[in-house]
């Protein structure tokens, strides 16, 4: 049995990454994946013995980095709760321009039944609720926010932030935009959903 090369593997994750988060090929086979690596079938099948297992792999790998960053912001940082969602709104919407097609293929994998794709995300947005909770009842409490539970208000972020990207032909189409049009839209957006999501 050969042994397993890294730089072989690497290329096989960033290749799969590439095909269904910025393509958008979200129902790819194995084949076009190995055929865009380079690489045959049976080889991918020996570093991922099955579709799901590189499904979990790259989508694991696209959550480490909002990980990573969440809890920079959210565990070890001294700023204000307006600040600390001003920079996570920033890097949420620049994580999702990179891969413009994430939040669909998750949508889509667990329409389909692979709930176990999700887990790695549910672990996150657990993680984020329980460490939002305290300084949002005080935003509250102090009447910068309106009254809501955590997870309406990380409903709205999500959503506020995700939604553009997820209907860009469309609003682009809707709303007579171009690609110069679409990207000062977005930079607009940064600023907007901070003044949708507080009062003050």
């Amino acid at each position: 049995m050969p042994v397993k090369d890294a730089q072989t593997e690497r290329l096989i994750i960033e290749t799969a990454m590439r095909i269904f988060f910025v393509e958008g090929n979200i129902h790819a086979k194995t084949q076009t994946i190995a055929d865009a690596a380079g690489v045959n079938r049976g080889l991918l099948y020996y570093y991922f013995k099955k579709r799901e297992q590189l499904l979990q792999v790259v989508f694991k790998e696209a959550l480490s980095v909002i990980d990573m960053r969440m809890r920079e912001l959210f565990f070890r940082s001294n700023m204000s709760f307006r600040e600390k969602i001003g920079q996570f709104v920033e890097f949420f919407i620049d994580n999702n321009l990179k891969y413009p097609y994430l939040e669909m293929f998750l949508i889509t994998e667990v329409n389909s039944g692979a709930h176990n794709v999700l887990k790695p995300a549910s672990e996150e947005v657990k993680f984020l609720l329980v460490n939002i909770e305290k300084e949002l009842k005080e935003e509250i409490k102090m009447g910068n926010i309106p009254d809501m539970s955590a997870q309406q208000f990380m409903a709205n972020v999500i959503s506020l932030c995700a939604y553009p990207i997820i209907s860009k032909p469309l609003l682009k189409e809707m709303m007579i935009m171009d690609e110069h049009k679409y990207q000062i839209f977005i930079k607009e957006r940064k600023q907007l959903v901070l003044k949708v999501l507080f009062r003050n």
